[in-house]
Order: C-alpha cells, then sequence, then structure tokens
C-alpha cells in the first residue's frame, strides 16, 4: 500500500483553504436558495396557452439595458441559460429556481420567438415589457428561496408558416440558405409592416417560420423567398384573428445556377426577379379600404375587356379612383404601374367615364399624356390612356377590380 505524506505545514494549509471554501459554499447556498415561480400563460381572450416554455432567465444590466447572463468561453446559444418549464393543458407551469440577482421572466425560444408578452400580473401588480425586453419579458429582483405564486403571463402567439421551397422541377430546396420576406397589411389600414429573415431548409427543403402580427383585427401577408438571385413570391395570405398556422409552396420558375449544366449560359438570371413577382404587390385578394369600405383585387389580364369579363364574374368594376385619398391608399397596397383602371372614353371621344357609372371627380393625369386614346392605366401611380397600337398595351397584364362590399365567404 502506498502512502501519500505532506509536509505538517502544508496540510494545516490546505485544511484551512477547504474549511473556507466550504464556508463561502454554504454562505452561497443560503443566499441563492432555491425559489419556486408558479402561475399560468394566457391569450388575450384569458384562454390558455398549452405547452409554452416559460423561462427564469439570469440578466446582467448593459448600461440601462438587461440581457441574458452568458456562459464565459461558449458558443452562442440558440436560447440563454434559463430554469424553464412548459404549460399544461390549462397554461399553468411551476419553475424551481436557485437565483441571487436580477431575473428576466420570459418566454422560450428566446432568440428566435415564437409568442410575445404583453403584460404579467402577479399579485395585484401589472408589468409591462419595455426597452429592449418589449415582448420577452420582464426583469425583476425577486428575494431568494422565496415563492411567487399565481402569477399571470398574457402573452400573444405568433403565426406559423410551414414553407416547402421546391426547384423548377419540383425537387426540394435542401440545406439551402434563403431569405424569406413578409408584407403585412391591415384591413383597417393599421399594422403594415416590412420584415425579412434569413432561414436555412432542411433535407427536405422545408422551413418554419414564425410572425408576429402588428394589428388585432384581419389582415394580409404577402410572403416570398429569394435565392441566387430570383424572387418567388406567393398568393397573399389571408389571416383572421386566432388563426395559429399556414402552409406555402414556393416552386422556382427558372433552373436555379446550381442546376444548370456545365457551360450553360447564365446571363438570364438578369431578368428572373422581374418575372417571379414581388414581395411588395398584393394581387389575388381582396382588400377593404377603410375609408369606403369598398373591396378591391388586383388581377392578371390579356387586355381590359378580359379585365372587364373577370369583373363580371366577381359582381365588380374595373377601379374608379374618386379622390387623392382612394388614389394613395391603392398605392400603398398595390404597385400601380402599367395596371388597367376603368377610366375610358369608349363611348365619345374626349368624354370620360368610369366602368361604374360614377362621376368623374378627380384625375391624376401623367403631364405628357395626350388623352387620345380609349383606355387609361396606372403608370408609376399616374394616369396615362393607350389604345392597341402603343407599345404599353402589350406590356400591361394587370387590372385593379372594385366592389362596394367584400365577396362573402362560402
Amino acid at each position: 500500500m502506498k502512502h501519500s505524506f505532506y509536509p505538517k505545514g502544508l496540510f494545516l494549509l490546505i485544511t484551512a483553504i477547504s474549511f473556507f471554501i466550504g464556508l463561502v459554499s454554504r454562505s452561497i447556498a443560503q443566499e441563492a436558495e432555491i425559489g419556486t415561480f408558479s402561475g399560468r400563460v394566457i391569450d388575450k381572450g384569458g384562454n390558455p396557452i398549452v405547452g409554452r416554455a416559460v423561462a427564469i432567465i439570469p440578466v446582467e444590466d448593459g448600461d440601462g439595458a438587461w440581457f441574458p447572463t452568458e456562459a464565459d468561453d461558449a458558443e452562442w446559444p440558440d436560447d440563454p441559460l434559463a430554469f424553464q418549464a412548459k404549460t399544461d393543458k390549462e397554461g399553468r407551469f411551476t419553475i424551481n429556481a436557485r437565483i441571487q440577482g436580477p431575473v428576466m421572466l420570459g418566454l422560450l425560444p428566446y432568440y428566435k420567438p415564437e409568442a410575445a408578452i404583453l403584460k404579467v400580473k402577479i399579485g395585484e401588480m401589472f408589468a409591462y415589457p419595455s426597452g429592449n425586453a418589449v415582448g420577452r419579458g420582464i426583469v425583476f429582483a425577486p428575494e431568494p428561496g422565496k415563492a411567487i405564486e399565481d402569477i399571470e403571463i398574457t402573452a400573444k402567439r405568433f403565426l406559423r408558416v410551414q414553407g416547402k421551397v421546391r426547384r423548377m422541377d419540383g425537387t426540394p430546396l435542401d440545406n439551402a440558405r434563403i431569405k424569406f420576406s413578409v408584407r403585412q397589411l391591415g384591413f383597417d389600414g393599421e399594422g403594415d409592416a416590412n420584415v425579412s429573415w434569413g432561414i436555412q431548409t432542411d433535407v427536405g427543403g422545408d422551413f418554419v417560420q414564425y410572425i408576429e402580427s402588428y394589428t388585432d383585427g384581419p389582415a394580409f401577408y404577402i410572403v416570398s423567398i429569394r435565392y441566387q438571385g430570383q424572387h418567388v413570391a406567393a398568393k397573399p395570405i389571408v389571416v383572421k384573428s386566432g388563426d395559429q398556422m399556414h402552409k406555402v409552396i414556393f416552386t422556382f420558375k427558372n433552373p436555379l445556377m446550381s442546376d444548370l449544366p456545365e457551360g450553360a449560359p447564365r446571363s438570364f438570371q438578369a431578368g428572373v426577379s422581374a418575372a417571379s413577382g414581388t414581395v411588395t404587390d398584393a394581387r389575388g385578394v381582396w382588400v377593404v379600404n377603410p375609408a369606403n369600405g369598398h373591396a378591391y383585387k388586383k388581377i392578371s389580364c390579356i387586355g381590359p375587356e378580359d379585365a372587364i369579363a373577370q369583373a363580371t364574374e366577381e359582381d365588380a368594376y374595373l377601379v374608379a379612383i374618386n379622390d387623392e385619398a382612394e388614389q394613395v391608399w391603392l398605392g400603398r397596397v398595390f404597385i400601380l404601374h402599367h395596371t388597367f383602371i376603368g377610366l375610358n372614353n369608349i363611348e365619345k371621344e374626349g368624354q370620360w367615364q368610369w366602368h361604374s357609372g360614377e362621376p368623374v371627380t378627380y384625375t391624376n393625369w401623367a403631364d405628357s399624356d395626350k388623352r387620345d386614346e380609349d383606355y387609361v392605366i396606372l403608370f408609376g401611380g399616374q394616369w396615362m390612356d393607350i389604345g392597341p397600337n402603343d407599345i404599353h398595351w402589350r406590356l400591361t397584364r394587370t387590372a385593379i377590380l372594385e366592389r362596394k362590399k367584400p365577396p362573402v365567404e362560402k
């Protein structure tokens, strides 16, 4: 048997150090006792939010803004270090946390949120997120070892978009870094927003992104992706209050760079973006103007007669623009370029009238327009009259329809 011998002085020093460490450890344990945080998470209607991760996140002061405490020399995590628990079927949670100092009561995921906190009620006190923590949580300094019960967190869930990205031949665009963009337009004229993210598709070409709504009422979302110079927009998504998920498929209309055979010309890529659509255009969905209650929709057409036929099928007419406010609103919702409107002088040259039969009370002619043709288009927001022999006739392939009331859903 081997024995280890230490000089007497060294042994006493080690003993003293061990005793001191023990005292410090016991002191820290006493100061940072286990505390309990319990309550429930609900939406604005008082309904429980199930399966949401609630977190107690240690934070530190960063010159007036609170930041999650991160471990030194560690890679940036998907979520900060936190004590956490998921809500049950009644939206309830219980978290046991050993803490000392300020913490944030929040929701996970933290850096890629799927929901936002609106307010927190603790007893008779209400707290609201502010500063850099807006939507993420509230910061406070609880007494170590104490139980805080009946916490009520009111939160809103984000819209979950499940996307599929397909190449021109229908195969998935796997493991690709794409740019996903969203434009939100509220039906009431409020809550407009434009946001974008860099997203990685999986092996099946799929991705998931959560989108925060900036309006409490119904809205529609124009979603698109961009990859290798190509831009593909999906049909606008109509989102009502309470909608939680939407699925969308993006398919490229042209071959991608990586799909081209060796030595193939790639000059066609310069025009792909314009041909594939744009995220800012709301096409194919009825949008209500809050100023007059009328509904408008941008359609594809091969000429004014085709546009009028489509309007008749939908109990609508080609748009009549009656004042500057209506013109401005249309420009906020649609791209006003090479688009037919309802103004014409077919019956009598020089006598302009709307397809709806309304009187002409407002005009927005381009300065250079001669006004000797039969039909009118929007060109950069201004009005231009054109005929079948005009070059703009061949370039105009959209029109805006108008209805006095939105169509009834079937």
